[in-house]
């Protein structure tokens, strides 16, 4: 093995030579990947799904914050007996595109929006069972969704 492929597999984290993870594309070892799965769990956390409308066949959920009092989204679940068609609405309330942690020596970090599709699947996806699934995402230009929905 060439000297340059064995430099190439260290740990992105700690640099250690046992990369294995995450198994399509090594570039962690099995501490340092826990321990990134543990952070992201921790930022997920953060954001609470709550709902707000459910009916037969679909329900409306708010996308809440700790940081923030109003809600800085909304999904909507509609479920037509083989798939479930989610559309998740962010508001620009809250700052979507910056990193939601931050480890040191991480090549890749991953932002709040990209945290939340992982809560989406998780809190929302599972519970209904799972299977094909299609999400669409948008974000709102208005500052409050009182000025664009009328409600709340």
């Amino acid at each position: 093995m060439s000297r340059k492929l064995v430099t190439g597999s260290r740990c992105a984290l700690c640099g250690a030579k046992d990369v294995s993870e995450p198994r399509r594309d090594a570039r962690y070892c099995r501490n340092c990947w826990e321990k990134r799965i543990a952070v992201e769990e921790v930022v997920a956390r953060e954001f609470e799904l709550k709902r707000y409308i459910r009916a037969e066949s679909g329900e409306k959920y708010l996308l809440y914050h700790s940081t923030i009092k109003r809600p800085c989204g909304q999904l909507v679940i509609l479920d037509d007996g083989y798939n479930l068609f989610l559309t998740l609405v962010l508001y620009p309330s809250f700052i979507w595109d910056d990193p939601a942690y931050h480890l040191d020596h991480d090549p890749e970090t991953r932002s709040f929006a990209e945290i939340v599709v992982d809560k989406v699947a998780t809190d929302v996806v599972e519970p209904w069972g799972g299977g094909q699934w299609h999400l669409e995402v948008f974000r709102s230009t208005n500052p409050e969704p009182d000025i664009w929905n009328c409600e709340m």
